[in-house]
């Protein structure tokens, strides 16, 4: 019970130096999870907002996985996790933005993700949506100007619905 605890505590302090890239802690038996998995959140947007908090859950850790961004907060690009695989029922299950009431977790701030995906398994990236800052909601397309870089930096061939069949949100 104690090292458990050891170890989230540790996290939570590191993150105050939270890079864009990070391992979220898991509170669950590791013995079920046989690697790991790339996870692709895109953020959009054309003010000056950026997304200062994320929580993710799978049916493995319900509770889910708080990431917080300190010093570098995300406003256009992707925010790359990468989570312990395999696993199922991912979602964004929140996100909170700045320059809404501050800092705060304030009704206009933060919403919710729209996107599950089934399963994540080992060595493979995953796309789970957009914020858009500007709108402060979430959709599945994947920004046209973020394509060639999820191919070409993080091995990841947009199709489904990250093409999306929308041409004005």
């Amino acid at each position: 019970m104690f090292k458990p605890l050891t170890l989230l505590f540790s996290a939570i302090i590191l993150s105050g130096c939270t890079p864009s890239t990070i391992t979220p802690v898991s509170n669950a038996d590791l013995s079920s999870y046989s690697g790991e998995a790339t996870i692709l959140i895109a953020v959009d947007g054309r003010d000056d907002r950026k997304v200062r908090h994320l929580e993710l859950a799978t049916k493995e850790e319900p509770e889910g996985y708080e990431i917080y961004f300190h010093d570098t907060k995300k406003g256009h690009g992707f925010i790359v996790l990468t989570l312990p695989a395999p696993s199922s029922d991912l979602y964004l299950k929140e996100y909170s933005l700045t320059g809404m009431y501050g800092c705060s977790r304030g009704k206009a701030g933060y919403g919710s993700g729209s996107k599950h995906i089934p399963h994540i398994k080992k060595n493979k990236t995953y796309f789970l949506g957009t914020i858009n800052t500007s709108m402060n909601t979430t959709y599945n397309e994947m920004p046209k100007s973020l394509r060639q870089e999820a191919r070409e930096k993080y091995g990841y061939t947009p199709h489904g619905d990250d093409l999306g069949a929308h041409k004005i949100f």
